[in-house]
């Protein structure tokens, strides 16, 4: 046991490493760009004034914004920024007095120009984090810490570890996908629940449930015709910087991805249950601690599954409006349409796979549970 919570250890700190190191090639590239340099501010009046009318520039209105910065080396200092409108929702910002900004610096070293690109949104941002964050602590405290800790391993991990191995060393998605939730997956229920049978039981339905879900994604993908291709940053990259990636990979990584947070809740409180139950009534055998498994599997299928349906309709929300709102589009010409079968496709195959997970982790659970304690029954008669 002590030997294997040593080897973990190793590999966890290895991990981290691996991410330091392959985040080098990035770091050294960006030298060789060229930055803009943005400063913060906070708009302290604003001035409307009239504009001529210019149907092919865009522009139906200007306000003169007097900013004090609050960064840089000029912080402290008041400017003036000439902030044009076209009266279109996407692309206006229109601040008010005291609204936080940020403001691109340009011009010459004598004579710096500042334009308005868009609101801070930082401060409103680590105020959420921070309630987060205390909430956990909070009501978690220990439990709290590790959650805090697996959520930070998570999100470093696909940032500066999967990103970085696909664009600098263009890595297979699919397989690079495969190996972070593995990690993801491992180093969360061992942190969370401990080395034991549980813990062993939620990791192999969790892989389990997922591969179910990326053969499926896969397959429909391929079946489907899908392109990936079903955003606007997706259609904005292909043209651009990253031409050479696959984006029904993306697509594939992107639904696994979706789907483990869901399949990691539902195998953890199966096992955690057959771990409770296994100890209240230990002469249990395998058939008893499945039956539980399966039976606490189903009340949570139902939940989870519709959180799944639920998260994608509403990241969904536009998309449906805007169908719902064509009336004269048939709906088979709908249910065609590339952007609307990826979305059933990502809700779909994460449900399946999450379904499925339920009478893997069942299964493996009561086995490892039964093993255990019959090993132990075994040894105390010796």
């Amino acid at each position: 046991m002590k030997n294997a919570q040593f080897i973990l250890k190793r590999l966890i700190i290895m991990i981290i490493g691996v991410l330091i190191f392959s985040t080098m090639p990035v770091v050294f590239a960006a030298k060789d760009v060229q930055k803009v340099e943005y400063v913060n501010g906070v708009v302290l009046s604003v001035l409307a004034i009239e504009a001529p009318d210019n149907k092919n520039m865009g522009v139906t209105g200007k306000n003169l914004l007097t900013i004090q910065l609050t960064s840089g080396e000029e912080s402290g200092k008041t400017i003036q920024s000439m902030n044009y409108l076209s009266q279109q929702t996407l692309f206006d910002i229109n601040p008010s007095p005291g609204d936080k900004v940020i403001l691109a610096v340009g011009g010459t070293q004598d004579i710096k120009q500042y334009h308005v690109a868009d609101y801070n949104r930082l401060p409103s941002t680590s105020i959420l984090l921070g309630i987060f964050a205390l909430s956990l602590l909070l009501l978690g405290i220990k439990i709290g810490i590790k959650t805090l800790f697996v959520v930070c391993f998570s999100i470093l991990l696909i940032l500066q570890g999967m990103i970085p191995f696909i664009l600098n060393y263009h890595w297979s998605f699919i397989l690079t996908t495969l190996l972070v939730c593995t990690v993801i997956a491992t180093v969360t229920q061992i942190t969370i629940s401990g080395w034991n049978s549980k813990t062993w039981g939620a990791i192999l339905g969790t892989l389990g449930g997922v591969s179910v879900a990326g053969v499926l994604a896969a397959v429909a993908i391929s079946w489907m015709h899908l392109t990936g291709l079903d955003s606007e940053e997706a259609m904005m990259l292909k043209v651009t910087t990253l031409s050479f990636i696959n984006f029904q990979e993306v697509l594939f990584a992107g639904i696994i991805l979706g789907s483990l947070g869901a399949v990691m809740d539902v195998t953890i409180s199966i096992a955690s249950t057959q771990y409770e139950i296994k100890k209240s009534c230990p002469h249990y055998g395998f058939t008893e601690i499945f039956k539980s498994g399966i039976n606490v599997g189903r009340d949570v299928m139902g939940t989870m599954a519709n959180t799944l349906i639920l998260a994608y309709t509403g990241s969904s929300l536009p998309l449906i409006f805007l169908i719902t709102s064509q009336e004269n589009i048939s709906l088979e010409r709908v249910m065609n349409l590339n952007i609307v079968a990826t979305e059933i496709t990502r809700a779909l195959t994460g449900s399946i796979g999450l379904i499925f997970s339920i009478p893997l982790t069942a299964a493996i659970t009561a086995f490892l549970l039964s093993k255990k304690y019959k090993s132990k029954a075994i040894d105390s008669m010796e």
